[in-house]
């Protein structure tokens, strides 16, 4: 007997490592394959999914199935994090204004194609229309008709979020329009969830749902309640604790924990798992902690979600679509058209123009991932039955295939609309939930708020007095510090801001500027390294500790740096001077040069080149900088100016006019040097300033270098 437990238990394993690694590499195929023609790898999961079961590649696909499944509670969990009040705020006018509408006149429209049971108006077309079969799409009682009728009323989001962030079309008044409806429909998935297991537990076929569903809705509000006062306070604590610990590996076993321990809980309590993940989620949403989990969920969430559409491929009855095609595309068509006609009709009632109305309609009419949620769920507590549930799943599918091909309908549609109307097109808003375009800071620890107070000054600089400065968000690791600073109104999120997942998170699709202000020197580095593979066209900046790692954030990406220490000194040594009676173009002048040296002196220093005769070390007194009546030295004339032209890796810079270059002249009894002016024969113009010889061997002096973008 032990025997062959032992035994079986190996198969079970054996099969599941034989399926995981056919999984593996479907994703390893199916991902960069989907991406390069510019489709979802949903779609690829799910046409893997059909060639998988009809060749019979997945030995145990039941176990498969039940591994799938944590990639629905994944993806309720990032769902309930999008859900925080400050964005259900700012999209109230699209979600209640056009998503409530929609979702529920799509699913009165759904449920009346179903109803009467056992006789249903749509049965009858399909009969009339292809002679089909008097029982495909029949249901057993109203309640199975509701069912069907809200699951076909969203829309995918997977899907049509990734359209909108490649088409930048996110921030406009259509692309905000849109996620409004979607946050609306995940909403909506949570009546869903508390009414099929009641269907399940109470085996309902024509008594009605309402009223034990009134008892237990009531049941539902009580006990989640609760749940969610005391996860509000609880996990909120545990969440702070493990983030003191700066460990990324707790932190991320603490998001997998809190998933399978609400949607465990939840279960217990009666209700479905996946409306426990969906409750942690949301709850977590309004803590400082929410752009750093969904980061660190979504690896887990993309890899469990893709086999989960693999195992819905696989639920794709081909036999089926091929003997019902004439009664798919019927289905798959009414689907289409009514979810476009609600959606238009309901768009210029709040403010969209039809030509906005018509391309939300079409982007939106396909069915949704959380179709397959229901579906899935449904069949499971056999709510469904299994041939009009193996129907609907194929119309889905077939529905969100078609996503960008109605992406493009609508937008030829709204052009022609556009030529033949009289009315000009309102131009599109940018909706102020948050800048779409900020400057990020990475790492808000002194010097980062010193920043952030920075750019929050109000900009009068030909702007109006009452600008607010530059949007920024302030993203660091430190819990006491987020909380510190969200409390004086800074803008600052708990991540990883040097991670594209986690400025993905907070809605950060192309940032501004990035200013790196860690003081790690291999942290800063890998942060540039990163963001600039993320970013290969936004400015990226950062602060060096000294030279070499100067010269390894500039080779990691980073479009300028600052050496901390020596801006100190520069300061300091600018304020002494100014104090001294020397001119502040001559300081600036000053500061610059010796700036821009020190890097040129890293970059021959590491080259290792013993030889560095680039520049003749600057010799000056302050004595030099003045003259007797106090005033600083003459203004050098324009034409005089710095020459790099023979240095391929470095660009020319002139002063501008009216520079004060303290008793600056060129150098004429050094052999190998053009002396009019011109390029030296090294490529560098050789230039001293004025001092007195007898103390050059005292002077301070250093070797400078002008390596300026223009």
């Amino acid at each position: 007997m032990d025997m062959d437990l032992a035994s079986g238990a190996v198969e079970v394993i054996n099969d599941l490592g034989f399926d995981t690694l056919t999984f593996l590499g479907v994703t390893v195929l199916v991902v960069p394959a989907f991406r390069v023609v510019r489709a979802s790898p949903i779609l690829g999961f799910f046409c893997a999914g059909v060639v998988l079961n009809q060749f019979g590649l997945i030995r145990n696909l039941t176990d498969v199935k039940l591994l799938s499944e944590w990639g629905i509670l994944f993806l309720l969990f990032e769902m309930g994090l999008e859900l925080s009040l400050s964005r259900l705020k700012a999209l109230a006018r699209f979600a209640f204004g056009m998503g409530l509408p929609q979702v529920l006149l799509s699913t009165l429209a759904f449920t009346a194609f179903e109803l009467p049971p056992n006789g249903a108006i749509g049965t009858k077309i399909l009969q009339f229309l292809f002679n089909s079969r008097p029982d495909l799409v029949n249901i057993r009682s109203i309640d199975e008709a509701i069912v069907i009728g809200a699951a076909l009323s969203l829309s995918s989001s997977a899907f049509v979020l990734q359209l909108l962030a490649e088409k930048g079309e996110l921030p406009t008044r259509f692309g905000s329009a849109t996620l409004g409806i979607l946050l609306l429909q995940d909403i909506a998935v949570v009546p869903l969830l508390v009414i099929l297991p009641v269907l399940e537990s109470q085996n309902i076929v024509s008594q009605s749902v309402w009223p034990i569903l009134l008892a237990e809705s009531l049941k539902a509000l009580g006990g989640l309640g609760l749940l969610s006062l005391g996860g509000k306070y609880l996990m909120r604590r545990v969440f702070e604790f493990v983030a003191e610990s700066r460990s990324s590996e707790a932190f991320v076993a603490l998001c997998l924990l809190t998933v399978a321990g609400t949607s465990l809980i939840t279960q217990q309590l009666g209700f479905s798992d996946t409306l426990g993940a969906f409750l942690a989620g949301a709850i977590l949403a309004e803590t400082n902690f929410r752009t750093q989990i969904e980061a660190d969920i979504r690896p887990f969430r993309g890899l469990l979600l893709g086999l989960f559409f693999v195992t819905t491929g696989t639920s794709i009855d081909m036999q089926l679509l091929i003997r019902e095609w004439p009664n798919v595309l019927s289905l798959l068509g009414g689907l289409i058209a009514i979810k476009t006609l609600i959606i238009t009709a309901i768009g210029p009632r709040v403010g969209l123009t039809l030509q906005e109305s018509v391309r939300i309609g079409l982007l939106l009419s396909q069915g949704g991932e959380f179709g397959f949620v229901v579906f899935s769920l449904a069949n499971r507590l056999g709510v469904l039955p299994l041939e009009l549930n193996k129907l609907l799943i194929i119309v889905v599918v077939l529905s969100m295939a078609l996503t960008p091909l109605l992406n493009e309908v609508g937008r030829r549609i709204a052009g022609i609309i556009d030529e033949s109307s009289e009315e000009k097109d309102k131009p599109d808003e940018m909706v102020n939930y948050g800048a779409t375009e900020p400057i990020v800071i990475v790492g808000f620890g002194e010097m980062g708020q010193v920043l952030a107070k920075f750019l929050s000054a109000p900009l009068s600089f030909g702007l109006d007095q009452d600008a607010e400065g530059w949007p920024y968000v302030a993203f660091d690791l430190n819990p006491a510090v987020v909380k510190s600073a969200r409390k004086s109104g800074y803008p600052v999120l708990y991540g990883d801001g040097s991670r594209p997942a986690v400025l993905q998170s907070a809605g950060i699709t192309f940032p501004k500027a990035i200013m790196v202000m860690y003081t790690g020197k291999e942290r800063t580095i890998e942060a540039v390294n990163r963001l600039r593979q993320a970013f290969t066209a936004v400015p990226i900046y950062a602060r060096a500790q000294d030279l070499s790692h100067l010269l390894d954030l500039k080779k990691a990406g980073a479009t300028d740096v600052v050496l901390e220490n020596a801006e100190t000194s520069l300061q300091l040594g600018s304020i002494l001077l100014r104090g001294l009676g020397v001119m502040s173009d001559d300081v600036s002048f000053l500061s610059t040069l010796v700036r821009n040296s020190m890097e040129v002196q890293a970059q021959e220093a590491l080259k290792d080149i013993k030889e560095v005769d680039i520049m003749k070390p600057l010799q000056v007194r302050v004595t030099d900088l003045v003259d007797s009546n106090g005033n600083s030295s003459r203004i050098i004339a324009q034409e005089q100016s710095l020459s790099l032209s023979s240095r391929p890796d470095l660009k020319a810079i002139k002063p501008p006019v009216g520079t004060r270059i303290p008793g600056m002249k060129v150098e004429k009894d050094r052999p190998g040097y053009d002396f009019d002016g011109r390029d030296s024969t090294d490529g560098v113009t050789q230039c001293l300033l004025e001092s007195d010889e007898k103390n050059d061997e005292s002077s301070s002096a250093s070797k400078e270098m002008i390596d300026q973008s223009a």
